[in-house]
């Protein structure tokens, strides 16, 4: 592999219009590439991948918050829905009539404040939180993210009270501005 990489530098200098001969950034792109195929990445971004997704199935499974789970490789959605329990169902309805998308927010700050893991809402009026986690995430890192989010689930379906609260807050702040 070593002799096709230096094989490739010899012709990094090839293209003069877009990269203007820098043969700085071909080599950092070369170098990429070695590490991705020297660390497995791709490869592992499969196997990383399959594992969340059936731990999040599993979870969808036990939580009547999870109204879906997909993705393909570390590129994973989770979808909520309304839930079919009398207290959290209130919450949902109360909160999401103010703003579509805000249950998802309510999510995501749980796992960033009380576990320290950073998650995004897919976009704007929808409940979905998307994870792109690095490909050089562990099993550990995986299953700690999974259990964290079962947490603030379980934590979801206790209404009225935690993030429930929170999320009234929200609520409140948005009706307000």
């Amino acid at each position: 592999m070593q002799q096709a990489v230096y094989h490739k530098m010899d012709r990094c200098v090839i293209n003069s219009a877009t990269f203007a001969e820098n043969s700085l950034a071909m080599a950092a792109g070369l170098a990429t590439l070695q590490i991705l195929d020297d660390e497995r990445l791709v490869q592992r971004s499969a196997e990383m991948g399959a594992r969340l997704l059936e731990k999040l199935t599993a979870l969808k499974a036990q939580s009547e918050l999870i109204a879906d789970v997909r993705g393909r490789g570390l590129m994973i959605a989770i979808e909520f829905g309304e839930p079919r329990s009398l207290g959290p169902r209130m919450g949902w309805k109360a909160v999401t009539a103010v703003r579509p998308g805000l249950f998802a927010q309510m999510l995501v700050m749980p796992l960033f404040s009380e576990f320290r893991i950073l998650t995004e809402v897919a976009g704007a009026n929808i409940e979905v939180i998307k994870l792109i986690p690095p490909l050089v995430i562990t099993e550990a890192q995986v299953d700690r993210f999974v259990d964290a989010l079962s947490t603030v689930l379980r934590a979801a379906g206790r209404f009225p009270g935690g993030i429930w609260t929170e999320g009234m807050k929200l609520v409140k702040q948005a009706m307000t501005a």
